[in-house]
């Protein structure tokens, strides 16, 4: 594993789009009653199969997304619902590092 290729992944026009993508997927989940999960779960999975595939290590892109999470519902009354959204945020971003929803 290359250290300069996953900083060149985190550099990329690649990780902007995913990161605005994950983030505008939280922003519209939070502010919507009648959103479907669905959009945020697959932007988690692109940017987990983008990571991955420029040999990003799985810790830098959970680190990446918690903070994303933090700063996006940083308004959110409780810290219990940021610890919703980072739970599930984790649990598919790893899922998507690792192909574990196709076995």
């Amino acid at each position: 594993m290359m250290a300069g290729e996953a900083e060149s992944y985190e550099a990329s026009p690649e990780f902007q789009t995913d990161i605005a993508a994950v983030g505008a997927a939280i922003h519209e989940e939070r502010k919507s009653s009648r959103y479907d999960p669905r959009v945020l779960h697959e932007a988690v999975r692109i940017m987990a199969m983008h990571a991955r595939q420029h040999q990003c290590p799985p810790e830098r892109l959970v680190r990446v997304l918690k903070a994303l999470v933090r700063e996006v519902s940083m308004d959110d009354s409780t810290e219990s619902r940021q610890l919703i959204y980072t739970d599930r945020v984790i649990a598919w971003a790893i899922e998507g590092y690792y192909e574990l929803a196709d076995r």
